[in-house]
This record gives C-alpha cells, sequence and structure tokens, in this order.
C-alpha cells in the first residue's frame, strides 16, 4: 500500500516538466491568455473613468454649492424674461389705445409702489411683545 509521502521518480518528474513545457510554448493558450488580459484592462480602465467622471461631476457640485452657484437662477431669469417679453406683445396687442393702456400701467405702479411703502414702512413700526417669562 502507498502512503501520501511516496516519493516520485525521475521519469514522473520528467513527464510533468514535459506538459508544462508544452503548456507554456503554446500559441493558442498564449493567445487566449493576452485576449483575456486585455479584456480586463479594458474593463479596469472603463471602471476607473466611468468612477473619475463622478468623482469629478460630484467635485464640481461641491465647489458650485460652496461658492453659492445654484442652477435655479437660469430658469428664474428665463421666466422673468418671458414675462418681459409676453408683457411687451400684450401692450403691442392691446384693443385699447395707448393712452388708455399707459395709464391703467402707471394707475397699476402706483398701487404696487404705495403697497410696497406700506410694508417697508410698516416694518419700521412693527416691535414684538415681550415676552411676559416670570416677570408676569
Amino acid at each position: 500500500m502507498r502512503t501520501f509521502r511516496n516519493e516520485t521518480t525521475a521519469k514522473q518528474w520528467a513527464r510533468f516538466a514535459l506538459k508544462c513545457g508544452l503548456l507554456l510554448t503554446d500559441a493558442k493558450l498564449w493567445a487566449a491568455i493576452n485576449d483575456r488580459v486585455k479584456e480586463r484592462a479594458e474593463d479596469v480602465g472603463d471602471t476607473m473613468k466611468q468612477k473619475f467622471e463622478e468623482t469629478t461631476d460630484r467635485l464640481d457640485d461641491l465647489r458650485n454649492a460652496w461658492q453659492g452657484n445654484n442652477d435655479w437662477v437660469v430658469p428664474v431669469m428665463s421666466f422673468v424674461g418671458g414675462v418681459g417679453v409676453g408683457v411687451g406683445v400684450g401692450m403691442l396687442f392691446a384693443p385699447v389705445s395707448g393712452r388708455e393702456a399707459r395709464a391703467v400701467l402707471r394707475d397699476k405702479a402706483a398701487d404696487v409702489k404705495s403697497k410696497v411703502n406700506d410694508i417697508a414702512g410698516g416694518a419700521g413700526k412693527f416691535r414684538p411683545a415681550r415676552a411676559t417669562g416670570t416677570e408676569g
């Protein structure tokens, strides 16, 4: 009965060396290994590129937030500009005369101005009630 620690013969070592030599000199094997290495390198490169782009996007968002640049300014300004163009076109095609349209606009502007003055003037007069706390 053979034990686990049996000694290998020179013939067995020679066979093993020949098999390894054949495997290492096989062109198909090397081509397959080369293709796999290229695929893995491309996968790693794509993953690193994606992570780099994600990181730079996050850093750009952080920098914009830190500097106070917000994405809402452009849409709001576009909306305000659109309202201005709409008012201008509405005035051109209004069914009233120019004198009447100017009078209506002047009255509306005066109303808005008085409301703003009331709010701004009243802000200085507003005083909150004192907290009663323990003084009763």
